[in-house]
């Protein structure tokens, strides 16, 4: 039985998304993202069977095919959980600290499609982090990624930060990262 995922039904109440793009400019790559998470998982993507190679049992199942899109909510949360995966390899195995920096509302207009000064955000942020590690005397790792929009899906871009908790060349019990001043 088809369940449709929660983002899909913004698009689809009341016909949402086409009004949306009747009165509004969509980009190309806009347009197509939104158009595959519509059809993900659905025959418009495409179906394979599978079916029962014992002689004794002789049904099939049919599963259709998915988006693969970072824009789809199913696809894009199975990407990043892929990603994470891949990263725990890299990253130490040591304490993280999770840090989200914020803008007033008032400066989100001039960061919108402007890619350019959205890349500048990551500099900004670990600048920021590793200047009051120095300050701290610790040596911290740092991973970050950008959202440009909030739970509501709309425009507030704002960046996370990954920040190892100790330093990560000498893990003793007190070289722990904080954002509060040591005394």
């Amino acid at each position: 039985m088809y369940i449709p995922r929660p983002a899909k039904l913004l698009f689809q109440y009341d016909d949402g998304w086409n009004l949306f793009i009747e009165n509004n400019h969509v980009d190309e790559w806009q347009l197509l993202s939104v158009e595959k998470m519509l059809a993900c998982s659905t025959c418009a993507m495409g179906v394979r069977r599978y079916c029962c190679s014992s002689p004794e049992y002789s049904h099939s199942r049919f599963f259709c095919q998915t988006c693969k899109s970072k824009a789809c909510s199913a696809c894009g949360l199975k990407g990043t959980e892929q990603w994470i995966a891949q990263q725990r390899h890299i990253l130490p195995d040591c304490e993280w600290q999770h840090i989200t920096l914020t803008m007033p509302h008032l400066l989100w207009p001039f960061f919108n499609n402007n890619w350019c000064l959205l890349n500048q955000l990551f500099r900004c942020a670990t600048r920021a982090m590793l200047k009051h590690a120095k300050r701290q005397g610790l040596e911290i790792g740092i991973f970050c990624a950008l959202h440009t929009y909030g739970r509501q899906l709309n425009q507030h871009p704002h960046i996370h930060l990954s920040v190892t908790r100790g330093d990560s060349l000498n893990m003793t019990p007190g070289n722990r990262f904080s954002l509060k001043e040591r005394r």
